[in-house]
């Protein structure tokens, strides 16, 4: 299987493939990681964790989220829907 995304290893200075092709999925996996994600063939940035959520917000809008603050935490949330998507580390 070919994945779609890949994070910018800042400890190795390489580009990893990440293991999944949801978008949502693979944006908490880098971030838990505190790296920026990629789309593997393009190279296109599509989600950086040190910048802002309009920054973000506008990354990825392609894809149909955006980045939001939810309480104490910064979350995705589908812009359709209005779903929030937890990262597996967040409990509430």
């Amino acid at each position: 299987m070919k994945y779609k995304f890949m994070m910018y290893n800042w400890d190795g200075g390489e580009y990893v493939t990440i293991p999944t092709n949801n978008v949502v999925d693979a944006i908490y996996y880098a971030w838990n990681f505190e790296c920026e994600v990629y789309e593997k063939y393009t190279k296109k940035l599509i989600f950086a964790p040190f910048e802002d959520n309009e920054f973000n917000s506008d990354l990825l809008k392609e894809y149909g989220i955006r980045l939001i603050e939810d309480g104490k935490y910064r979350r995705l949330q589908d812009i359709k829907t209005g779903e929030i998507y937890k990262a597996p580390w967040q409990s509430e």
